[in-house]
């Protein structure tokens, strides 16, 4: 072979290697891009404390207004308003807004300006409710005929959602909450939330099931590691403030120890406990049973402002009390709300940092 021939193939082949080179480390250099961790979200931000509030009655949106002002002078600097789609049932493939149940986008975007207006932060928190549901069926439990279908009309809900979120000066947004059976596809989510970033421009979540929160997969994408708080504290009631305080210490253990684990602050986008006396036992049962006992959810809420008071902020970044009731409680009788219980005081004086 000529050497002006060998000299030619061996400048291919070291152009080739070179080439090779560059393609790898421009690879792994997407990959950690891809995988790179978000800011912690603490700077500019007040520490959140504040109340969950669901619109679900827009024909009387005058109500949410009286209750931002209400809340704005009880000094509530945050609150997470809950928005709602709503599917047939859990093997519908099809997500769509009842405007007679939920706030139209001109008509939430106000809603939010008039709180940002008032010196307030938001969260807005868009969930799935099911119109037919038998058993143990809820939102975590959904199985659609097909998940192509269902993320469409989902990934559309989001969208819509993240506008009203932008355009109403949020500083929250949720992606999702508490859809358990999803969260197992990682690629569908991180599409929703890389969408939601190019709407949005302030912190994102995923709200998570308290007992389910290692399961969700893209809690590097997102700004907190954040979930609803239900935590069984006892298995029968009747039990002293500072027992309860003991009971929170495994239970914060873990949870913060996994939030550490994800480079991200923990955020507790609900916790409360209804007025009856199994409250502490089964905090989830929204459709709790037994006698009143406002003692009993007086205790839980100090326990609760007894152990997670006083961490910092880049452990623990807050936590929004279920729930507040926009005009009133339509009924006494099994009611998460504050509002004529022994635990508001408490509570307002928490949350206004008084």
């Amino acid at each position: 072979m000529k050497p002006s021939k060998l000299t030619f193939l061996a400048g291919m082949a070291i152009a080739i290697i070179l080439l090779g080179g560059i393609l790898l480390t421009r690879h792994r250099q997407h990959v950690a891009a891809a995988s790179a961790v978000v800011p912690l979200p603490l700077k500019g931000l007040p520490p959140i404390r504040g109340f969950a509030m669901q619109i679900n009655d827009p024909k009387n949106i005058q109500k949410y207004y009286r209750s931002v002002k209400h809340l704005q002078k009880l000094g509530c600097r945050w609150i997470n308003f809950v928005v709602d789609a709503r599917q047939k049932n859990v093997h519908s493939n099809h997500v769509y807004l009842n405007w007679n149940l939920t706030a139209r986008p001109k008509a939430m975007t106000r809603l939010l300006l008039y709180a940002h207006q008032l010196g307030m932060h938001t969260l807005l928190m868009p969930i799935i409710l099911l119109d037919h549901a038998t058993g143990d069926q809820w939102r975590g439990t959904i199985k659609p005929k097909s998940w192509h279908q269902w993320f469409v009309g989902y990934r559309a809900y989001i969208r819509t959602y993240a506008h009203v979120a932008a355009a109403g000066k949020c500083s929250i947004f949720s992606v999702g909450s508490e859809l358990l059976s999803t969260e197992k596809f990682r690629g569908r989510w991180r599409r929703i939330v890389r969408m939601t970033r190019t709407i949005f421009k302030g912190k994102l979540i995923y709200s998570a099931n308290w007992d389910h929160y290692k399961q969700v997969l893209i809690w590097h994408e997102l700004n907190y590691v954040a979930m609803n708080a239900y935590w069984r504290l006892a298995y029968h009631p009747g039990h002293t403030v500072s027992t309860l305080v003991q009971r929170w210490r495994p239970i914060q253990k873990q949870v913060l120890a996994f939030a550490a684990k994800m480079h991200r602050p923990l955020l507790l986008t609900e916790i409360g406990w209804y007025n009856l006396q199994d409250s502490i036992v089964e905090p989830w049962n929204y459709t709790g049973s037994g006698p009143l006992d406002p003692d009993e959810q007086l205790r839980a809420y100090e326990s609760f402002v007894v152990a997670w008071d006083g961490l910092p902020r880049k452990i623990f970044a807050g936590a929004f009390l279920w729930e507040w009731m926009p005009g009133g409680k339509p009924s006494d009788y099994g009611s998460y709300s504050l509002q004529g219980e022994p635990a508001l005081p408490l509570m307002t004086r928490w949350i206004s940092g008084k």
